[in-house]
């Protein structure tokens, strides 16, 4: 399955989550919107979507995937080899984020509906500004360069397309080493905000992308949650 061969590009959706959710397409099929009225991120928050930003999803066959948990990361990694040919050093916040500087340029979601898996990916491109209570920031902001939204995303399509085809046939143990090296925060103290909120050291990642913290009682593993620097 080659991702892109069908497409839709919109002035502006609610999101392009909720597009390919709500119809009936080919998988493969990709939704683009200039703009998002109701983007949304992990946990339902909102993915502010203003023009100048690259706001993407596309449809997948859930049953081709043998390990979607880690999905993010993979996705995640995608995005971060473009910015890495564009001249950047980004650097994977887990579990689905692109940080350039220590500020987010990229948020991944990945919904499963049925047999449908829904990939979503806004990447901050071209905005001059962003929401001052945002640890966001654009390409376009740290570069002072605008990008060709049309040329960059089919560059990051073909990207997705390479990557895809690997995970299909190798599964996330192709990638985990790769990714680990990029990973934000690896060897430090951390807290991980799940149900509750947990200190220690951010030790690895398992084989199904989970984080691994070494606490005082041990190696503690989550598959979802929000990881931040623990303040001193």
């Amino acid at each position: 399955m080659r991702i892109g061969e069908f497409m839709l590009w919109f002035d502006e959706v609610s999101s392009t989550q909720d597009v390919l959710k709500g119809g009936r397409f080919p998988y493969g099929t990709v939704v683009v919107a200039n703009r998002q009225s109701k983007g949304r991120g992990r946990f339902g928050r909102v993915w502010h979507s203003q023009e100048g930003g690259l706001y993407l999803s596309f449809l997948l066959n859930a049953k081709e995937f043998n390990e979607i948990p880690p999905f993010p990361l993979v996705v995640g990694y995608s995005v971060l080899l473009m910015l890495e040919k564009e001249g950047f050093s980004p650097m994977l916040k887990w579990v689905n984020d692109v940080y350039i500087k220590g500020k987010k340029v990229c948020g991944v979601l990945v919904e499963r509906s049925k047999d449908k898996l829904v990939v979503g990916v806004g990447i901050n491109l071209n905005q001059r500004e962003l929401p001052a209570h945002l640890n966001a920031t654009s390409l376009y902001i740290l570069s002072t360069k605008t990008f060709d939204k049309r040329v960059f995303m089919l560059n990051l399509l073909n990207i997705f397309n390479q990557i895809l085809d690997e995970y299909v046939r190798f599964g996330f143990k192709s990638f985990k080493d790769r990714i680990k090296k990029k990973l934000l925060f690896l060897g430090q103290e951390v807290v991980v905000q799940s149900d509750t909120a947990i200190a220690g050291i951010f030790e690895d990642i398992d084989w199904d992308g989970g984080l691994l913290l070494r606490t005082a009682d041990g190696i503690v593993k989550f598959t979802a949650g929000e990881v931040s620097l623990r303040s001193l």
